[in-house]
């Protein structure tokens, strides 16, 4: 079992009660912390239920610290991946240096939890949210980013009179990408108004190469290369700005590249300060059998499983199964079938997703009452649809339960 680290929501969550509340629960008198005491094993859930596999999590957590740790940099994983605070207080126990969220209302309830720093990779303009970041406790330590000078004159009126200083990183972008000033001219200026203006606090660099095409191409993987190293060279732009501070961060943010961002950064050119490298991969926790697996440059394992009945063979080679577009993400891919009850079902695809209804191809593998384990594809769009996610061993015992909060 991982170890998590003591966040104070963990003991209300386990005491949480059970009930109809949790669609993927049997009526059962009892708590989310005793889940994994009830002796029930997959097929005891009410399906469909997404799974998560302990074996994998704590294969992952491992492996992406000690690569971590090997490559000397830290570790903000994105929270707003699964949005579980058993989860994360495991990424905080195994070594993260941060927690990375993408909202206001993310980085708010991360707080709540007991997260003590937060990488809020993401432009804040929001008068509302610019009030709670002012009046936020000021032990708790927090990031934004910034990529205009519009961006910081709000985030500055905002700040006025506020206890301490918040910390931005300046964000680089790319042309046609998302957010990030696109030349590195344009993020100086950034740079400098944040210098001057009072609130703020010039705290490094930030870019998400996420917005590259994530199938290690050749070509996509020079993109990244140049993309790093170009937020690299801007980090020593920073560097004469960014006046006593004791440090200074450097960080990007997607799953498929971290590798080559990395490798980017071995030879930063001589700053006046040290810096902090910090990647922000958060998918590699519960990996996937779809994007991720694609993508990712490690040897993850994929923990997602949703398991539903076959309610229907209405014609040769046709089986609906109880899921839909409710249960699973199809933002990516369509879910994978993976096995059933005699065996791998390499015959079978998905082909459509209605609601509640998932349209399964085969060739004679499937009848009606099996029950079959899918394979999924990006964690973001599918822990969001579970707020109560069982945990299993490796022989389909249920051993425990995270609650989300999405």
């Amino acid at each position: 079992m991982a170890k998590t680290a003591t966040l104070p929501v963990l003991a209300h969550s386990a005491a949480e009660p059970l009930g109809p509340h949790f669609r993927n629960l049997p009526d059962r008198v009892g708590t989310v912390g005793e889940i994994g005491d009830l002796g029930w094993r997959v097929t005891d859930l009410l399906l469909p239920t997404l799974t998560l596999r302990r074996s994998a999590l704590d294969h992952n957590t491992a492996l992406f610290a000690r690569w971590c740790a090997d490559a000397g940099v830290d570790h903000a994983p994105h929270g707003k991946t699964t949005m579980s605070p058993q989860l994360i207080g495991e990424q905080l126990a195994a070594g993260a240096w941060a927690i990375t969220a993408a909202t206001v209302a993310q980085t708010r309830l991360m707080h709540a939890w007991g997260v003590p720093r937060v990488v809020l990779a993401n432009e804040v303009v929001d008068p509302v949210g610019l009030r709670w970041l002012a009046a936020s406790d000021p032990g708790f330590d927090v990031y934004v980013l910034a990529d205009s000078v519009a961006g910081v004159d709000r985030m500055s009126a905002a700040l006025a009179g506020a206890p301490r200083s918040l910390p931005v990183l300046v964000e680089l972008g790319v042309p046609g990408g998302r957010a990030g000033a696109r030349t590195r001219d344009e993020a100086l200026a950034v740079a400098h108004r944040v210098v001057s203006a009072p609130g703020l606090d010039l705290a490094g660099v930030e870019c998400f190469e996420g917005v590259y095409p994530q199938d290690r191409a050749e070509g996509s993987v020079a993109q990244v290369d140049r993309f790093a190293a170009d937020l690299a060279a801007l980090l020593a732009d920073v560097d004469g700005l960014a006046g006593t501070r004791a440090e200074l961060v450097l960080t990007a943010g997607g799953s498929a590249y971290p590798d080559r961002v990395v490798a980017a950064w071995q030879d930063l050119p001589p700053l006046s300060r040290p810096v902090r490298k910090v990647v922000r991969s958060g998918g590699y926790l519960t990996h996937d059998h779809g994007l991720l697996a694609r993508s990712s440059p490690f040897a993850l394992r994929p923990a997602m499983e949703l398991w539903a009945y076959v309610l229907s063979t209405p014609e040769p080679g046709l089986a609906i199964c109880g899921f839909g577009k409710r249960d699973a993400s199809y933002d990516v891919d369509l879910p994978i079938p993976l096995r059933g009850p005699r065996g791998p079902l390499r015959g079978s695809s998905v082909v459509k997703l209605n609601d509640q209804h998932a349209f399964v191809g085969h060739e004679g593998e499937l009848a009606v009452g099996d029950v079959v384990a899918f394979g999924l594809s990006h964690p973001c769009t599918v822990l969001e649809k579970w707020p109560l996610v069982p945990v299993l061993d490796d022989a389909d015992a249920v051993v425990g339960a995270v609650r989300t909060y999405f």
